[in-house]
């Protein structure tokens, strides 16, 4: 039943010029500085309200120091990450939710001995910006 329902739903979807299914191994990767990242759930794929990323960090490699319009979950499924979120430093050690709320500085290190796999869940064109506040350009968006 559940197959039926779903093979309705896509035809529907297809019919009305959507996917409704976008297979993972078909998303181009981007990378920067050894952050890695894959939109899965975009507003080019028509999500709404949130953008969902899948993203890993190298091995000694970090993020940008930077800071989002709307807040922003972090779940790390693999590795151990370092956290700065404004003033306070913690660790995360997967399987852990990480959340940064909007307008706070953030930056996530890789201080484990392996690449960390984590989901980004925020707010749909929510601004990015630097430590000195000028909007990122970044080439995944």
């Amino acid at each position: 039943m559940k197959t039926f329902i779903m093979s309705v739903l896509s035809v529907i979807a297809m019919q009305a010029g959507e996917s409704l299914v976008y297979p993972h191994s078909d998303i181009q990767q981007y990378s920067m500085h050894g952050n890695f990242q894959k939109g899965v759930a975009t507003k080019a794929m028509g999500a709404k309200q949130f953008e969902v990323w899948r993203a890993s960090i190298a091995v000694g490699s970090r993020t940008p120091l930077h800071v989002h319009e709307s807040e922003e979950v972090f779940i790390v499924l693999k590795g151990k990450i370092l956290a700065r979120v404004g003033d306070n430093e913690v660790e995360c050690i997967a399987p852990a939710t990480l959340i940064c709320p909007a307008n706070v500085p953030h930056q996530l290190i890789n201080i484990g001995d392996e690449p960390t796999d984590q989901l980004l869940v925020l707010g749909i064109d929510s601004k990015i910006h630097n430590a000195e506040g000028v909007e990122m350009e970044l080439p995944w968006r």
